[in-house]
């Protein structure tokens, strides 16, 4: 049987190491890999390639539906 061990979350954030510990395990679990590279401008460039049109406001769109919402 797991032994759970709870920790307030404020804890996990003062601990920099784990923090960045649970990051990595997401990140493999989930399959990304960090860009070192990564710029504003790259993912902007990105974007265009992909046929997102910046005026279109993707992004804002759902974070405010996501507001109106509640």
């Amino acid at each position: 049987m797991a032994t759970i061990i709870r920790r307030s979350a404020r804890a996990l954030f003062i601990d920099k190491k784990a923090i960045q510990k649970i990051v990595a395990e997401q990140n493999k679990q989930m399959g990304f890999v960090p860009d070192p590279t990564a710029t504003a401008q790259k993912a902007r460039a990105m974007m265009l390639a992909l046929g997102i049109r910046p005026e279109d406001n993707l992004a804002s769109r759902g974070i405010i539906a996501a507001r109106d919402e509640e």
